[in-house]
């Protein structure tokens, strides 16, 4: 009797590993698989990064833009930039305290250009 007890728990233990080495092995085989699709996903992606740098430094050429600027002056009224636009971060505040006043009157005083209220 303890004879076919051990043997059937034998049989029972052999055939529940070999059920669980097999999910074990599919399980392993469809994380392979989303691993090898997640790769792919990386190179298109960096491929397609890529792509739109160098589109962006193609968009962005100064003189691309230059020409561009010329063409649209009458419509977009720009200006070239100048040395003399920036100021400092410290000229912003010196002397000023902006801490109780709203930010429209804030950039009036620091640009000169009036917004509607």
């Amino acid at each position: 009797m303890l004879r076919f007890l051990l043997i059937g728990t034998l049989i029972g233990s052999t055939f529940a590993l070999g059920l669980w080495a097999y999910k074990i092995n599919y399980d392993s085989r469809a994380a392979y698989q989303r691993v090898k699709e997640l790769e792919k996903s990386i190179l298109s992606a960096n491929k397609h990064f890529k792509i739109l740098n160098a589109e962006w430094a193609h968009l962005n050429r100064p003189d691309r833009l230059r020409k561009l600027t010329e063409y649209y002056f009458s419509e977009l009224r720009l200006t070239p930039i100048n040395p003399d636009d920036f100021i400092s971060f410290s000229d912003i505040y010196r002397g000023q305290s902006s801490e109780n006043e709203s930010t429209a009157l804030v950039d009036k005083r620091l640009t000169g250009i009036t917004h509607e209220e």
